[in-house]
Order: structure tokens, then C-alpha cells, then sequence
């Protein structure tokens, strides 16, 4: 009899191990069936990561703080103490091989289970229609001299627009944190009406109290987390660029994923939203990417543009460059190379240089209207 239960209870155990392994190992390799496809991989978004994270963020939103903080100190501390659980236990073990192995495999259970659940809530949107292919926006080559147009639009408006908003008596963006949040609700009402697929239940963006410092220092200004669809903003990076962030972020909300069409839809919902602080944030951000490129493209005009930043403008513009400067570090640079690998791995080729291509969509966007 006793026997009997022994064989029993090792039979379950058995089971209980064999659906633990296979879970996630039928996610992921479902994963790989549906993302072969773009047919599938929209119909995977559509009917699976998108609602679920729709719902989660509705969920998560009801909180004012940011839950994403609270998960990862959550899954840090679970590891740490699992790790230390599983060393005494081995050590005390008469079984010590057996004690350690299956402490390593319930570890590779959990990171497999966290990947998967990856896979379903977001990694499946990189293999699916991009804003370019929804929008029907053409993107072509760009010529200097289109560069150098929207460059001096985004300059000029940027420079006009920079005493509309609140300052403090040294000149610097001094406008409220949970006031442009509060207000960013509405920022992506205008794009909407012309790209309809935008349209979602707009969430109020997470100010990160715990992480920001450590956001700066691996280069980050913000980060969209799908586990609580929660858009979370880094509140220690320079103020007048944290408006352009947040409509960053709230791209990401709204099914966009690749890094240069989300920045160009933050300039674009930020220009488009009749919110001074937003739009003046946009102008100023879109500036920033369209030097960059008008930098590589000719100097001289560059420089003939890059001259023209004054006033408050400029105190922005050193603020910005200044913290930056600060936060270079070895941390970044591996930060940087990490995800760098992690936007190739999802499909975008160009890597962290992708950034610099949202400069291909301002032009293609704003060109008609400033020529």
C-alpha cells in the first residue's frame, strides 16, 4: 500500500512537471507559428496582445504609482531569495545534485514563463504592420534641401513658442509635472482623426519615483511596460523634453512599437495637440533629431540653423545637452549595446540607429505643408 502511494504521488509529480514544461513551451513555439506571417502575426495582435494589454493597463491604471517599479523589486528580491533558499537547501541536502538541479529548474521554469508571457503581450506587435504600413505614408530618400526646410520649420516655430510656457527666474522650463501629465490624455486627439487606428483609451503615464536616476544613467527617458500596459516616465531627465516623452510613450499604448515611428508620432501628437506646453516640447524635440541629421547631411547648414537657437530656447537646449553629458558612463554604453541587440532581435534592423530614421518621417510628414 505504501508503495502504491509512493508510485502515485511520483506519477503526479511527473504530470504537474510535464504541464509546467509544456506551457510555456507550446506559448513560445505559437509564437513562432503566428510571427512567420504578417497575415497571423496582425491576427495574434489583434485578438490576443492588444485586449490583454488594453486590459491590463485599464486594471493598472486605477493606481497613481507605477506598479512596474514595484514588480521588478518584486521579481528581484523572489530570485535573490530563491537562489539563497536553494543554496541552504543543498547544502543541508543529503541529495545535494538533486536539490540543486531542481532548484536551477524551477528558475528556468520561471524566466521561461516571463519570456512567453512576453512573446504574447508585446513581441508578436513587432512582427505585425508597422505605422508606415497602416498610415500609407510614403517615406523615401530625403534631399539636404527638404532636410534643411523642416529643419528651419521646427527651428523657427520651437523659437517663437519658447516664452509660451512657465518658467523660473533663470529662464528654465519650469512647467508642472502632474499638470502636462494630467493633460496628456487628449494630446493624441488630432492624429487620431487622420490616423484612426491610433484611437485607444488614453492612460495617464507613470511618473517613475524609484528608477528614474537609474533610467538617466542607461540612457532612458521612458519605458513601456506590457505586463501592467503601463507607460512609465524617467523624472529626472531634462523637464522640457518630458512632454515629448510622455507622447512618446503613449505611442507605444497605442499598438506602435518601432522606436522611430513612436518618436515621430510623439513630435507629431505633441505639434498636433493645442496644448502650448506639448506642442512647444514637440517642436523643440523634433529640432533635435532633424540637426542631428541636417549635422551629418551638411554642416554648413547646420550650422547656419544650430546658430539661430537663442534665448530661451537655448537654456533649454544646454539643460538638455548638459544632463546628458552627465549621465555618459560604461553603464550606458552597455545599456545602449543591450538594447540595441534587443530592437535587431525584434526585427528592426537598423538597431539603435533606428532612432535617427523618424528624421525620414518628419520630412515625408511636414514637407507638403512648409514648402
Amino acid at each position: 500500500m505504501v508503495e502504491t502511494k509512493e508510485k502515485n504521488r511520483r506519477h503526479r509529480q511527473i504530470i504537474k512537471w510535464a504541464i509546467a514544461v509544456s506551457i510555456p513551451a507550446l506559448m513560445i513555439l505559437l509564437y513562432y507559428i503566428f510571427s512567420s506571417r504578417r497575415d497571423w502575426a496582425n491576427a495574434a495582435v489583434a485578438a490576443v496582445s492588444r485586449p490583454l494589454r488594453d486590459a491590463l493597463g485599464t486594471v493598472f491604471s486605477i493606481v497613481p504609482f507605477s506598479v512596474m517599479e514595484l514588480m521588478y523589486i518584486a521579481v528581484g528580491l523572489f530570485f535573490i531569495g530563491f537562489i539563497i533558499r536553494t543554496v541552504v537547501r543543498t547544502v543541508k541536502s543529503e541529495k545535494k545534485l538533486f536539490t540543486a538541479l531542481r532548484g536551477a529548474v524551477v528558475l528556468i521554469l520561471v524566466v521561461a514563463y516571463i519570456f512567453a508571457s512576453y512573446l504574447w503581450l508585446l513581441g508578436i506587435d513587432y512582427q505585425s504592420d508597422s505605422f508606415t504600413d497602416k498610415s500609407g505614408l510614403e517615406v523615401g530618400e530625403v534631399s539636404t534641401e527638404e532636410l534643411y526646410v523642416v529643419t528651419k520649420y521646427f527651428v523657427e516655430n520651437a523659437l517663437a513658442l519658447s516664452g509660451t510656457v512657465e518658467r523660473d527666474d533663470d529662464g528654465h522650463f519650469a512647467e508642472d509635472i502632474d499638470s502636462f501629465f494630467d493633460n496628456s490624455t487628449g494630446i493624441y486627439d488630432q492624429l487620431s482623426e487622420e490616423f484612426p487606428f491610433l484611437e485607444c483609451e488614453s492612460r495617464r503615464p507613470k511618473k517613475m519615483a524609484l528608477f528614474s536616476w537609474v533610467m538617466s544613467r542607461m540612457g532612458f527617458t521612458g519605458i513601456y511596460f506590457p505586463f501592467t500596459g503601463e507607460s512609465n516616465i524617467n523624472i529626472d531627465a531634462p523637464l522640457c523634453m518630458m512632454p515629448f516623452t510622455v507622447a512618446h510613450e503613449l505611442a507605444h499604448q497605442r499598438g506602435v512599437y518601432a522606436e522611430q515611428e513612436a518618436n515621430f508620432l510623439g513630435v507629431a501628437a505633441c505639434v498636433s495637440s493645442g496644448d502650448p506646453v506639448y506642442t512647444y516640447s514637440g517642436y523643440l524635440s523634433g529640432s533635435l533629431y532633424l540637426l542631428n541629421a541636417l549635422y551629418r547631411a551638411d554642416r554648413d547648414l547646420w550650422r547656419e540653423l544650430h546658430d539661430m537657437i537663442s534665448g530661451y530656447m537655448l537654456v533649454d537646449w544646454d539643460d538638455n545637452n548638459e544632463y546628458w553629458d552627465s549621465m555618459e558612463s560604461a553603464v550606458t554604453a552597455v545599456s545602449e549595446s543591450v538594447y540595441d541587440g534587443y530592437l535587431k532581435a525584434n526585427g528592426q534592423d537598423m538597431g539603435m540607429q533606428s532612432y535617427g530614421a523618424c528624421v525620414d518621417l518628419l520630412v515625408a510628414y511636414y514637407l507638403p505643408a512648409v514648402s
